[in-house]
Formats: structure tokens, C-alpha cells, sequence
């Protein structure tokens, strides 16, 4: 499988978002991997997301490392741990409020063939606590562009 796309592996994410009470996202999410094995990539992602609403702006960081299984060229099943720290800050209030948290991401997707490929799939994360996250739900897609070489 190398021969065909590459021992390294460069690509990533991008996202924009609109929502009510004025929010705005946006999201970019490089990341680079390596072919350890005919069927298997070891990388490293980073990320950073920025979010603003009426009363609200937050920037989340992230950064891990994450395997995925090729059972066929198409296919892939992934782990990816990650550790997120972020601060948020509101209107009318003179300090920020920071958070940090892990997340064990387990999931799939399929990947189109070739040295430039598209890949979308979805994760859950396995160590997410209703409540106590600082996000709404423990699901994830995952939608990006990678390039081989």
C-alpha cells in the first residue's frame, strides 16, 4: 500500500460555520503521518478552533497522535488520542474561563485512492462524561484532504 500513496502522508481539515445568536466557527486541523506498515499510519494532529457568539469568542488548541488500519485501500479504522486546551471569554466579565480535556477518539471512514485522496468518516470519543464536556456529544466527523509522497 506505500507504493501506491506514499510512505508520508500530509493533509488535513478545514471548517466554517454559521449558526444562531451571530455565532461563527472556524477550524483548521493539520496533521502528518508516516506508513509504519503496509496497512497502518502513525501521525500526529494539531488543531485550532475559534468560536464567537453574541455574548461569547472561545479558542480551543488541540494536539495528539493517531493510528489508522487499512483493512482494504478504501477503508480505515482509527484511534486518535487528544488533548485539548482552550479559554472562553464573555461580554461584560473581565476574566476568561479555561478548560482542558482529553478525548480517545474511535472510529472509520473511507478514503478515495490515489496520492492526493479525500477522506471523510466519524469518531466517538470513548472517554466523553455528559456534562462535564466542552462538547455537546461524544460523535466527531471526520472530513479532510491528505497527500502522499
Amino acid at each position: 500500500m506505500a507504493t501506491n500513496f506514499g510512505k508520508w502522508r500530509v493533509g488535513g481539515g478545514l471548517g466554517v460555520s454559521f449558526g444562531s445568536n451571530d455565532y461563527f466557527g472556524l477550524s483548521v486541523y493539520p496533521n502528518i503521518g508516516y506508513m509504519i506498515a503496509p496497512r497502518l499510519e502513525g501521525g500526529v494532529t494539531a488543531g485550532y478552533q475559534y468560536s464567537s457568539w453574541k455574548n461569547a469568542k472561545s479558542n480551543l488548541f488541540s494536539f495528539g497522535p493517531y493510528m489508522n488500519f487499512y483493512p482494504i485501500n478504501e477503508l480505515f479504522l482509527r484511534g486518535h488520542y487528544e488533548y485539548f486546551t482552550g479559554n472562553s471569554k464573555y461580554k461584560g466579565q473581565s476574566g476568561s474561563y479555561s478548560y482542558d480535556e482529553d478525548a480517545l477518539w474511535l472510529g472509520g471512514g473511507y478514503r478515495s485512492g490515489g496520492k492526493v485522496s479525500f477522506y471523510a468518516g466519524a469518531m466517538y470519543n470513548v472517554l466523553y462524561k455528559e456534562n462535564e464536556s466542552i462538547f455537546s456529544n461524544g460523535f466527531r466527523p471526520i472530513v479532510g484532504v491528505s497527500v502522499g509522497f
